[in-house]
């Protein structure tokens, strides 16, 4: 009765694999030279890495070339399309003439009433979403749309196109953006001046010399700059701006339409202080304010 037993754990162990006999393999291997399993897990290694650069490289070549084709696509494109409206580009860099474009485009959209209003404030958001220079475009919507049209249609188009740049920083082009961001090292600075206080470093920022691109973009990657932060200063930054470049646009429009009849009108004393202190503060103020708050967040670093 007890042989059984023994029998059968004889034969069960007969049925095992043999892991020792393996180990004892693999180093009698080695010890001859042979390194029987390393090899040879290598050699598959290898040839399974051989088998797959074949297939990489062919698309990696297709890649580079297809790169090399829109480029090169795209180059005679702009060319092509530069060559032919030379002459629109040039108002571009012409003041006068980017000037009186802007007019004219403007008059022929404010004939048609609130629906030409409409589509200013439209356009005016996807230019503030752009970061282009909005203060030349207010005057002259406020020339062609006159004061309260003005600043309605440009007070609503830079809000909603600044909302638009924040939201896509924080959604669609964070990872672009936050890759831009990383390799500037104010924009630490800003980060952490806006994790102590939200509120007022979001206004230094919007009252900064920076440009207006990175204005909107920066803060869409803070955290505690939520929506109605932004929005609060955003309105407290754009709203006496746009009181400001609508006055002016009224102002120029009744001098002009004055001269036409062969009148004179006498200077506009506060405007023109107005337009002297926003000089004053755009040059010397709020570089000397953002100068300040970097270099104290540096301090406490």
């Amino acid at each position: 009765s007890i042989s059984l037993p023994r029998s059968s754990a004889k034969h069960k162990n007969l049925n095992r694999p043999s892991f020792v006999h393996v180990k004892n393999d693999q180093i009698i291997g080695q010890c001859r030279g042979g390194a029987l399993f390393n090899s040879k897990s290598n050699n598959d290694n290898k040839n399974n890495q051989q088998e797959l650069l074949p297939s990489s490289q062919p698309n990696s070549k297709k890649t580079s070339a297809v790169k090399s084709i829109l480029t090169t696509t795209s180059i005679l494109t702009i060319a092509t399309l530069s060559f032919l409206h030379w002459d629109t580009l040039q108002t571009f860099f012409d003041r006068e003439k980017f000037r009186t474009a802007i007019i004219q485009t403007l008059n022929n959209i404010a004939s048609k009433g609130n629906k030409g209003l409409l589509l200013y404030a439209v356009g005016f958001m996807f230019w503030e979403c752009c970061g282009l220079p909005t203060s030349v475009v207010e005057t002259a919507a406020a020339m062609a749309f006159g004061f309260k049209g003005g600043l309605i249609g440009s007070f609503v188009g830079k809000t909603c196109g600044s909302l638009l740049a924040f939201t896509l920083g924080r959604t669609l082009l964070s990872t672009i953006v936050g890759e831009r961001m990383e390799e500037s090292d104010i924009f630490g600075l800003v980060e952490r001046g806006v994790e102590r206080h939200p509120i007022r470093s979001s206004l230094i920022v919007r009252y900064s010399p920076f440009p207006q691109l990175i204005k909107n973009f920066a803060l869409s990657l803070t955290k505690p700059v939520t929506f109605p932060i932004f929005l609060l200063a955003i309105s407290i930054h754009g709203l006496p701006f746009s009181l400001l470049w609508a006055a002016l646009g009224n102002d120029s429009s009744m001098r002009l339409r004055a001269s036409e009849v062969g009148e004179a009108m006498a200077p506009n004393l506060v405007l023109n202080s107005l337009l002297i202190f926003v000089t004053v503060f755009g040059f010397v103020v709020s570089p000397a304010i953002t100068g300040w708050w970097l270099a104290d967040l540096r301090k406490e670093d």
